[in-house]
């Protein structure tokens, strides 16, 4: 299927790895100019390699994604070295785990609302204008399923608290923006097989054996389809919301988790 994207700019958030690398990769794949934004040189260096081996169009830029500043400079550099971006996926990473009495410092809640909802502010700040001079924009945020059905296992009191505030703002966002042509949506990934959640089911839940995950997943996860997502089952869906038939699928957040919510709407 053509997504009628191609010779279109996408900055990716976090496209150096995981979930946002095989964005990236599917999105270079459609023909779009990928940026791929992140901290670190060396993993930038890696993806960008790998897609312009596979034939794709594909920079790096390093930047600190949760800053204005950093923001404000990865965009014009994107800008200056291909053009504005029409199609922008991002993310954020803030954790600090814990229950409620175990947070004793109450600006872990502020850093994390800077983290995940003023870092989509200032992003959105950054690249509307241009979209909308446009008519045209895909702007998709990866956040959690947590900012619906919050989760205590494992214990993510401060981001649960937090989350569901990107969402009620890419929502607005997306009601005033919608006229110019320009799609804003939140997909939430739920158990994914990254190195991040591998990590925490052999280190916290001591799970190495597929059988026992199965188990583990259904019984106390509670997660119908009874495995962990593939990035690439996340990754799919967001390509398609930056597509340009996808245009009339806007202001929505969308779960990517294996039947995990237990709600019919």
């Amino acid at each position: 299927m053509d997504y009628r994207i191609a010779g279109r700019t996408a900055l990716v958030v976090g496209g150096s790895k995981g979930i946002g690398l095989e964005v990236a990769r599917m999105l270079a794949a459609e023909g779009a100019r990928v940026a791929i934004v992140a901290r670190t040189q060396r993993h930038i260096d890696t993806a960008v390699d790998a897609i312009v081996s596979s034939g794709g169009d594909a920079i790096g830029v390093s930047a600190d994604m949760t800053t204005e500043a950093g923001i404000n400079a990865a965009v014009a550099e994107v800008t200056q070295r291909l053009a504005a971006p029409e199609i922008v996926v991002t993310q954020a990473d803030f954790h600090v785990r814990g229950f409620f009495a175990e947070i004793e410092r109450a600006e872990d809640y502020v850093d994390s609302y800077r983290a995940y909802t003023l870092s989509q502010v200032h992003l959105l700040r950054a690249v509307l204008p241009a979209m909308q001079e446009q008519g045209w924009g895909r702007y998709v945020h990866i956040g959690s399923a947590t900012a619906k059905e919050p989760q205590s296992k494992p214990p993510h009191t401060v981001a649960n608290a937090t989350r569901p505030s990107t969402v009620g703002l890419l929502k607005s966002v997306a009601d005033e923006y919608a006229r110019f042509g320009i799609a804003i949506n939140t997909v939430a990934p739920g158990w994914i097989a990254t190195k991040t959640t591998n990590w925490y089911l052999e280190t916290h839940e001591g799970l190495t054996d597929p059988d026992d995950r199965r188990t583990w997943m259904i019984e106390t996860a509670g997660v119908p389809a009874a495995r962990l997502g593939e990035p690439t089952e996340i990754a799919s869906t967001i390509a398609y919301l930056c597509s340009d038939q996808a245009g009339y699928l806007t202001g929505h957040y969308i779960a990517v988790d294996g039947g995990h919510h237990r709600s019919a709407f």
